[in-house]
């Protein structure tokens, strides 16, 4: 016999074909091997385990967002912070008001201050009158002038083509305005209520 010839075991066909029995010895219990290649990453986000009768985690997608909660630092929605940071912003003191006595937004004011006050219906207008009057121009419709040196209030024309009245008379120049005139634009009218005039003026104060 050669030295590359080596040993084979013949074994009847029968014994190929007929399935072999369980070796005795291997008594162990069946193990899953699962590759550690394979496992799968940890979640990164933590899900708490789920209580009795919760209902079970579809894995869908939810779209996260943020509340105070999870922002305490986030400032909390003004729903009023637009139309305050529509009004043009004054550091003057108030020296009156005009307040609708009649016409659309009767019982509304708005403010005055030192020097000339722009009157419309736009955001610009230092003294904004924006209550439904399409009468009363956007732009300058009239402009109210408070003098702190000679303490008095003048209304001026705007560039409106629509007349101006005080105290049922039309504008046809500089005309004063005492405490309780009433002005009229359009379907609007005004009554000034003034705070600063010969008995006090925020000057005094800061004299003092």
């Amino acid at each position: 016999m050669s030295p590359d010839d080596k040993t084979r075991i013949v074994r009847p066909l029968e014994h190929l074909q007929r399935p072999s029995a369980p070796d005795p010895r291997d008594r162990e219990a069946t193990r899953l091997y699962q590759n550690p290649a394979r496992e799968e990453a940890p979640d990164p986000i933590h899900r708490p385990a789920a209580g009795p009768g919760a209902a079970p985690d579809d894995r869908k997608t939810r779209l996260f967002r943020p509340g105070a909660a999870a922002r305490p630092d986030a400032p909390s929605f003004d729903p009023l912070a637009a139309a305050r940071s529509a009004e043009p912003a004054s550091d003057d003191p108030v020296v009156g008001w005009l307040v609708v006595v009649k016409g659309p937004g009767r019982g509304s004011a708005v403010r005055l201050g030192y020097g000339w006050n722009s009157i419309g219906r736009d955001a610009s207008q230092r003294a904004r009158i924006d209550f439904g009057d399409a009468q009363i121009s956007r732009l300058n419709h009239a402009k109210l002038l408070y003098d702190p040196r000679g303490r008095k209030f003048t209304l001026g024309l705007g560039e409106s083509t629509n007349p101006i009245y005080v105290r049922g008379s039309v504008v046809l120049g500089p005309t004063e305005l005492a405490n309780g005139d009433r002005v009229q634009l359009g379907d609007t009218e005004l009554m000034l209520v003034a705070l600063c005039g010969e008995s006090f003026d925020w000057q005094d104060s800061a004299a003092e």
